[in-house]
């Protein structure tokens, strides 16, 4: 039965026996002439099917997105990654066209669709609660075309054109809609679309959506509210009236961890002051005021914004009710809500969304989604979807491996195949390296029982 089990799995596999195959030939007659990372492939692809992508029916997209998270490069080079390490040739036009039929196939919808059916079925999530977060991706150009535009840059590149990519992920980071605007776009204008949208997609009328400062205004506010979206946003304490900042003062009065809730425009804002956030916010203000004084010394000097320093005409000098003001609030951080989640759930929901954070991190870091090199407005959609799907494994695999995508990639990396031959009889095997490490040899089989 052993023998016949080792035959199937030469007929059906091509691999064998590395030490009963060399035990036939002489060391002097092998010659590996491959050796390339298909677990890593298999592992991705895997991920990729799982996650149900495979809707797509498409294998050539499939190959982009594994080669973006593996060897994230331009379109033209990812052709030398495919062939050299996969041994798949593609064509530059082809993959151009191929991108251009699955937009047109709908392939935003497709994937989408995927990730909340796994997010609903495998990571048990209701996606009653999700998270969104604006980001911008930069052009190594001037050039205003279509989509291209210039705007405020969180990448600190004012000097280039930029899209403003909008990003909805659930409680783990795992992405579930991603949307792209004009570079001049305000984050705050993005919101309320982003929101019909996932809503529609999910199929849940009783959302929470958790969003940052920058997303709060009153429109949006008003709009969240005739669509009966909960929402959780950062609030803007330092605009809130004098008599307001003074009853929450009073109310916290320095206390580590106290909150306390005050109404503000219909809604629950809830206030709490901790001590290691009044240290720090000391120190910033410590240091623009410093700033500020410099610049008012030598007021020809001020081209730029100063947070203290007030002008009237062309006269300069420190803007000290504002300084009185700052230093009031020093350790209080302010949270808008309609919802009647608990004080502590609101402010821990809102602290989630270091999670989104996380996923932009990935994004730019792991998979260079940034700088863009398309030009026209179908392609930069196209990569941004392949850089979701990208993303979306990425999140999969180390949810599941509690690894970071850059170790789970070195570990996978570790095992390649090779191809050996026989120089005298032409005969070829592929075998897989052996990994001997134990604590390597665990992430292996870690990675393996994804589904390799």
């Amino acid at each position: 039965m052993r023998q016949k089990a080792q035959d199937f799995i030469q007929r059906v596999s091509g691999q064998q026996n590395l030490l009963d195959w060399l035990s036939s030939v002489r060391p002097e007659n092998i010659a590996v002439s491959q050796n390339r990372p298909l677990f890593v492939y298999r592992l991705l692809a895997s991920g990729y099917e799982k996650l149900g992508f495979g809707a797509c029916h498409d294998s050539v997209i499939k190959d982009l997105v594994i080669a973006r998270i593996y060897s994230p490069v331009s379109k033209r080079a990812v052709r030398e990654v495919l062939e050299e390490d996969f041994g798949k040739k593609l064509a530059l036009k082809t993959i151009y066209r191929h991108l251009k039929a699955a937009l047109t196939a709908n392939l935003k919808d497709v994937f989408q669709q995927a990730l909340i059916r796994f997010a609903r079925d495998e990571l048990k999530d209701g996606l009653r609660l999700v998270f969104y977060d604006v980001t911008t991706l930069y052009f190594e150009t001037a050039a205003k075309v279509g989509l291209k535009n210039f705007g405020f840059s969180k990448d600190h590149r004012p000097q280039d054109t930029q899209v403003v990519v909008g990003l909805v992920v659930n409680r783990q980071g795992f992405p579930l809609y991603i949307d792209v605007f004009s570079g001049r776009t305000f984050e705050g204008h993005t919101l309320i679309s982003v929101v019909d949208n996932i809503r529609r997609l999910l199929g849940c009328r009783k959302l929470v959506i958790v969003a940052d400062a920058a997303m709060l205004s009153q429109n949006n506010v008003n709009q969240l509210i005739d669509r009966q979206i909960g929402f959780i946003v950062g609030a803007r304490i330092a605009s809130l009236p004098g008599r307001l900042i003074e009853t929450l003062g009073r109310r916290l009065a320095g206390r580590d961890g106290k909150i306390t809730t005050v109404k503000h425009h219909g809604q629950r804002l809830i206030c709490q002051y901790l001590r290691r956030r009044a240290a720090k916010d000391k120190a910033d203000r410590n240091r623009q005021i410093a700033r500020a004084q410099k610049a008012v010394s030598n007021s020809g000097a001020i081209t730029g914004r100063y947070r203290f320093v007030a002008a009237a005409g062309q006269k300069y000098s420190l803007n000290r009710g504002l300084i009185a003001k700052a230093e009031k609030l020093e350790g209080i951080k302010g949270y808008l809500t309609n919802t009647k989640l608990p004080r502590p759930a609101v402010i821990n929901r809102y602290h989630d969304l270091w999670q989104i954070e996380n996923a932009f991190r990935i994004t730019k870091s792991d998979l260079e989604a940034r700088p863009v090199f398309h030009r026209l407005d179908e392609t930069i959609k196209a990569h941004l979807l392949i850089v979701l799907a990208g993303l979306a494994i990425s999140r999969y695999l180390e949810i599941q491996t509690g690894m970071s995508l850059k170790q789970i990639l070195k570990a996978a990396g570790k095992v390649l195949t090779h191809k050996v031959t026989n120089i005298k009889t032409g005969e070829t095997a592929f075998i897989e390296t052996t990994i001997e490490d134990p604590r390597m040899k665990q992430k292996i089989e870690l990675l393996k029982s994804l589904g390799h």
